[in-house]
């Protein structure tokens, strides 16, 4: 069986996609849709981050909105050769972009909510940092419990690859902290920590975008 599987932030990068655009008439179609759609949504023109001229594909705020476009017209252009997905599945950004091709809620609804998610996030009080470790999730979280409320596991990519994310102070001595357990950390070009305690300030007011946005059962 075939699975679709998309991936959050951090894919990113100037260009991505250029030469699909021009090669795959589907493809350019779906772009340009979620161009249209997006508008001043997006700080820059969808068009100038597939081209390369953004001039800052990490802010997050671009970074989100353009990933979700990319993956969506990816997604239509495997089905338009025929290729059905059984099972659709994500990580953070991806997530969303699942969840449309699924059917739970449309094209524009999904553009919306990654872009106000986005927004919302460049706009977050105090960055933060990310690390990524090899081990287990058990482990991590036992050599982070220090800095509970500060830090936090942001994802399980693997039985022996754990992401830590948080306030950056803390994730310095963290990162300390697993170095001296025989563990090095990696840490990752990220505008801010993902999936930790310093996004919860934002929680409320997406919460009330995503009460503006119908949701259906998931079709795939």
């Amino acid at each position: 069986k075939i699975a679709f599987v998309f991936t959050g932030q951090g894919a990113q990068y100037p260009g991505m996609a250029g030469e699909l655009y021009a090669t795959h008439p589907v493809f350019r179609a779906e772009i340009d849709r979620c161009g249209e759609i997006l508008g001043d949504r997006l700080p820059v023109p969808l068009l100038s981050v597939i081209d390369g001229s953004a001039a800052d594909v990490e802010d997050t705020a671009i970074a989100q909105p353009a990933l979700f476009a990319v993956e969506w017209a990816l997604a239509k252009l495997w089905q338009s050769w025929g290729i059905e997905p059984s099972a659709v599945l994500g990580h953070s950004l991806g997530e969303y972009v699942a969840a449309c091709v699924a059917g739970v809620f449309s094209l524009e609804d999904g553009l919306m909510l990654v872009s106000e998610r986005g927004r919302l996030m460049a706009e977050s009080e105090g960055a933060g940092a990310m690390s990524a470790v090899r081990c287990d999730a058990a482990r991590a979280a036992e050599i982070i419990a220090p800095w509970t409320g500060q830090l936090d596991i942001a994802a399980v990519n693997g039985p022996q690859a754990v992401v830590i994310s948080g306030a950056a102070e803390a994730l310095d001595a963290a990162d300390a902290a697993f170095e001296a357990a025989g563990i090095q950390p990696t840490r990752l070009k990220v505008s801010h920590a993902f999936h930790s305690p310093l996004m919860e300030p934002i929680l409320d007011a997406f919460e009330r975008v995503v009460a503006g946005v119908t949701l259906s059962t998931p079709q795939i």
